[in-house]
């Protein structure tokens, strides 16, 4: 009896794992294949990449459906678009395997403008109709249907084009510094084109000589940005098993300070430059007066005993317009602030967010997979203080200074009257008085730190550079 129940157990299973998996037929899928061609040459254009992307589809009006169909919503675009293909030497492509739907056809080769990237993701997501338009009319389109092939040919224009070469005022090149290209938004600043609306413009930085060239642009006003940073970097090893060990690099930019134009901090001051369509402007050279850059150094007091606290903000701000030059925090490895290379000029400093920490290891949860992205620390505030704010006049290095904040976590009120000016640098020495009280002062006998043993930094937003297996 034993023996028979088992077998009609095993006999009952075999159907259920049958009846699981009846799968019903799949979808038909359709391709779109076709030719690109350069319009400046009339050539093909070899090595472009194709892909396709959803166009989300827009509503009829409400009054023009039936009731249930207005308070429906709308059909969503296809899932996905599809892979990315390499035009061949006759510019030909074919993409295959597409779910039915409408598509946008996208195409990249540098050097030619590249029209998905004059939107943002969401103008295509949600267009008002005038953005819908423009999309229209800078995409080609196509319906895919299943067992179908549709044909779609597309003509790219070249773009227009800047260069220069970077040089310190030494005379030697400035390889390797960090390059963005800004226009203004629609309100009138100037932002960097790597943002959501890149117009195709990626991560660049000088060659060994100094020298740069941004191409596939849009005729518009631009401005050329260098940036100083200093980088600290961090490498860890996990075991990737089958033997692989995987490295990861965590970056972070310990200080940075940019550049416009011809080489000035203030971007007020700097020049910008207007682009036709088409067109090669060479020349837009930069010299950055490195002679004119000095260190500021320093901690930060609080509290009725004027400890200096671990942690804390600090930015820069040009007196006469307000706007930041520069940021930095409190470094775990010493205790004191840096900014690392600032211009003359007539400043203010602000510290803010003052205060006391130490930094707890994080448990890991059970059975949890090592990430070493995860921050392995996190801050305890032990005691949180006022802000401060001081004005500087900066004409050399100034090292070991003191900054004070209120020993209470409310902020000082606003001066009624106009700060005077401490000046600072090369005409009043490392040994010169500075004022007494809260603010900027001489620094006293260094006082008991509360974490002398600081560990390396963990933070969160630190930057995680591409992973690689050896």
């Amino acid at each position: 009896m034993r023996i028979a129940l088992a077998a009609l157990a095993l006999t009952t299973t075999s159907f259920a794992v049958a009846q699981t998996h009846i799968a019903p037929p799949p979808e038909p899928t359709g391709a779109v294949s076709g030719h690109v061609f350069c319009s400046d040459t009339n050539e093909p254009a070899r090595f472009a990449r194709v892909h396709l992307e959803p166009v989300h589809l827009e509503a009829a009006p409400a009054a023009a459906q039936p009731k249930a169909a207005a308070n429906a919503k709308p059909a969503p675009p296809p899932a996905a678009g599809s892979d990315t293909v390499d035009t061949t030497l006759d510019g030909s492509f074919l993409l295959t395997k597409i779910k039915p739907g409408a598509y946008y056809v996208v195409v990249e080769k540098d050097g030619y403008i590249k029209p998905r990237a004059m939107f943002t993701d969401q103008e295509i997501a949600d267009p008002s109709p005038q953005i819908r338009s423009l999309v229209e009319a800078a995409l080609p389109r196509v319906q895919v249907e299943g067992s179908h092939t549709e044909q779609a040919d597309v003509r790219l224009e070249r773009g227009a084009a800047v260069s220069g070469t970077i040089l310190y005022d030494d005379g030697s090149p400035a390889g390797g510094l960090n390059i963005k290209l800004l226009h203004k938004d629609p309100s009138g600043k100037w932002v960097s084109l790597t943002g959501s609306n890149s117009r195709g413009l990626g991560g660049l930085s000088t060659d060994d000589r100094g020298g740069f060239r941004v191409a596939s642009l849009l005729p518009d006003d631009y401005l050329i940005e260098a940036d100083l940073t200093l980088t600290d970097s961090k490498t860890s090893n996990i075991d990737g098993g089958d033997g692989r060990q995987m490295q990861f690099m965590m970056m972070t930019d310990r200080f940075s300070l940019p550049f416009y134009g011809s080489g000035t901090a203030h971007i007020s001051e700097a020049a910008s430059f207007k682009l036709r369509a088409g067109q090669e402007l060479p020349g837009q050279d930069m010299t950055i007066p490195i002679a004119k850059l000095h260190k500021l150094t320093g901690h930060v007091a609080a509290g009725a005993d004027a400890h200096f606290v671990n942690a804390a903000k600090l930015s820069l701000v040009t007196r006469d317009d307000g706007k930041e030059l520069a940021n930095t925090e409190i470094s775990r490895e010493d205790g004191l602030f840096h900014f690392e290379f600032v211009p003359d000029g007539d400043y203010i400093l602000k510290v803010s967010d003052a205060r006391d920490v130490v930094w707890d290891p994080v448990k890991p949860s059970p059975n949890a997979t090592f990430n070493p992205m995860q921050p392995q620390e996190k801050e305890r505030v032990l005691a949180a203080y006022g802000n401060t704010q001081e004005p500087i006049l900066l004409s050399g290095d100034l090292l070991d200074t003191l900054a004070t904040v209120s020993p209470d976590a409310v902020p000082p009120a606003p001066a009624t009257a106009a700060p005077s000016t401490t000046k600072f640098g090369a005409d009043s020495g490392p040994d010169a008085p500075l004022p007494a009280g809260p603010g900027l002062q001489t620094l006293p006998p260094p006082a008991p730190q509360l974490n002398p043993q600081a560990k390396p930094d963990a933070s969160p937003d630190a930057k995680s550079n591409v992973a690689s297996l050896h």
